[in-house]
């Protein structure tokens, strides 16, 4: 269930309207770190499919971006930029590795100081299409790291499959989880989330981040305030670097319309080591 793949025409024709400003800060030194490690006791919140400056509001550290999008992310925010994906029906990239070189020059990319990761790949062998998914992405990430050397910088590919978990582990710094429990007429199934933590570890997959339930499509429904502090409280009973959300906009539903589920997630971001309660039809 590919529903990132198609947020990121819609951010890059929202960016290519607005005026980007170049940069004055001076060349950053390269990091010291010889491999990405996250900083002890931060909280990765990233708000997916928008560039709406009203979540930094809600405590979003993080928007997700195309690279002409970086100069316009707001003061006080940092940007996940998306580098073209991964086509996972001709199971190729859909920018080549000259094209990702052109747009980190075009846009400055190494010197932006805004740019907190690169969002390598949204779910590039779901299908099984793809067997040479995890090298490809492996790949790419040996290139970006060949044009952006700093390691205070994360690279993620999003894995929907838990089978999968294994042979895209270490392909990117950071493994993003996407995991819905709340399908349309039915309770939640509280079991989902912690059976994928387990397959995580099983893995041996230590550095994730958890996609959250906050839309409408199909056969998945808007949760309700209960049940997303549910899921955040499954999510918070593991070793999660942060969270993204799925979706500000999506298909037609917008995240600004549910300001119950807002209230929920901002309490998250802003305090996400307090822990939720967990949801009573866990089982035990």
């Amino acid at each position: 269930m590919a529903h990132l793949r198609a947020r990121y025409g819609a951010v890059a024709l929202v960016a290519a309207g607005l005026l980007l400003v170049g940069s004055c800060a001076p060349e950053r030194a390269p990091s010291a770190r010889t491999s990405y490690a996250p900083v002890p006791g931060e909280f990765l919140s990233v708000a997916l499919n928008t560039m709406d400056r009203a979540t930094r509001r809600y405590g979003y550290s993080l928007v997700d971006v195309t690279p002409d999008g970086v100069a316009s992310v707001a003061a006080g925010q940092r940007a996940l930029v998306w580098l073209g994906g991964y086509d996972k029906k001709r199971c190729r990239w859909n920018w080549t590795d000259a094209e990702v070189g052109r747009r980190f020059a075009r846009y400055g990319l190494v010197d932006a100081p805004r740019i907190a990761g690169y969002f390598i790949a949204d779910e590039p062998n779901t299908d099984l299409n793809c067997p040479g998914a995890a090298a490809d992405v492996r790949a790419r990430t040996a290139l970006v790291r060949s044009l952006d050397p700093d390691r205070s910088r994360f690279t993620v590919v999003n894995v929907d499959r838990p089978d999968h978990f294994a042979a895209f582990r270490g392909a990117t710094d950071v493994m993003s989880v996407n995991v819905y429990p709340c399908l349309v007429g039915e309770p939640c199934d509280w079991t989902k989330i912690p059976r994928t933590l387990e397959s995580l570890r099983e893995a041996g997959v230590t550095r994730y981040m958890g996609m959250i339930q906050a839309f409408s499509f199909e056969q998945w429904r808007w949760p309700t305030a209960d049940e997303l502090t549910g899921m955040i409280a499954q999510w918070q009973r593991s070793d999660w670097l942060g969270q993204l959300t799925f979706s500000w906009k999506y298909k037609g539903g917008e995240l600004t319309d549910h300001p119950e589920l807002l209230r929920v997630l901002k309490r998250l971001n802003d305090a996400p080591h307090e822990l939720f309660p967990l949801p009573s039809g866990e089982p035990a």
